[in-house]
């Protein structure tokens, strides 16, 4: 617990708690919906889409909420993806459950930019 005035964070994401209707891994996409708050994003909540589940969030709302998933809303995060993802790519939700792919045609439903090419996980900015 720390009380004062910070002037930096040793990791790069803004998180909140939200209650999942499962345990997630770090990096999957998630989406308001299922029969919690949250569960994982696929195309079809592609409109939903806030964040992906955080490990390190340099900041932590509602962290008092019990048994409750950070999901990075900002800032520098790992992201699970489907398919070959390009340095500077937008992604979007796959067709894969709590997996991101790459569509630089579908701008509005891209929640975050690729900041390293991959597959698998790639580190990436949530928009």
């Amino acid at each position: 617990l720390f009380n004062g005035t910070a002037t930096s964070a040793r990791y790069a994401d803004l998180a909140e708690k939200y209650l999942a209707d499962a345990a997630y891994d770090v990096g999957t996409v998630i989406a308001v919906g299922g029969p919690a708050e949250v569960t994982a994003a696929d195309a079809s909540t592609a409109h939903s889409v806030i964040g992906v589940v955080s490990e390190f969030p340099a900041y932590l709302m509602n962290s008092d909420l019990e048994g409750g998933t950070a999901i990075a809303l900002k800032g520098r995060v790992p992201v699970k993806v489907i398919g070959d993802i390009n340095k500077g790519d937008r992604l979007v939700p796959s067709g894969t459950p709590g997996h991101a792919t790459a569509d630089n045609n579908d701008s509005g439903r891209a929640f975050a930019i690729a900041l390293e090419s991959g597959t698998n996980i790639v580190e990436a900015i949530i928009l």
